[in-house]
């Protein structure tokens, strides 16, 4: 098993116990702030390991890729955070038996909000990112960072219960 593989394995092993931890009942299904952090920076440890074992990048393209990858992955975590957030209020009010009408189509227009920001960043970075490096690696970056971002998604969604109604 290679090193990427491993951390793969890994993080999806520990991201899946706290999953399947939490799916005792739809109640107790809501993620905490703790396990959604302890995810994020599961997957953030992993995003970085993976890009350095899968991207190969010269010293040259290095210089000027990491800077740009920071700022890139500052403006993705500000528009995620917003998505954690609203989980967080979804949270609150499914365990306090509030979520209604209002509430539900405010959290869908704001989730499609947040994923509209999304796909325009990597749009604007992807141009920038282009300048740095070849499309191969531009697009094998891009890949990491979807199966990244997937593996956030699906350890939030596995800890988020349907609304009731």
């Amino acid at each position: 098993m290679n090193i990427k593989s491993y951390f793969i394995l890994v993080t999806f092993t520990l991201m899946l116990g706290m999953t399947s931890a939490n799916a005792q009942s739809s109640i107790e299904a809501v993620m905490t702030q703790k396990q959604i952090q302890a995810a994020k920076e599961l997957v953030e440890t992993e995003r970085d390991m993976a890009l350095i074992i899968n991207l190969d990048l010269t010293a040259k393209e290095s210089e000027s890729f990491w800077p740009l990858y920071e700022e890139y992955r500052q403006k993705v975590r500000s528009i995620r955070g917003r998505k954690v957030t609203l989980i967080e209020a979804y949270a609150e009010r499914y365990r306090a038996g509030t979520v209604d009408d209002e509430f539900a189509e405010m959290a869908i227009k704001d989730s499609l909000k947040i994923q509209l920001e999304t796909v325009k960043t990597r749009q604007k970075y992807w141009k920038k990112f282009r300048r740095i490096v070849p499309a191969i690696k531009a697009a094998r970056f891009y890949q990491l960072e979807n199966k990244m971002d997937t593996e956030i998604d699906f350890v939030l969604a596995g800890g988020i219960p349907l609304i009731e109604g």
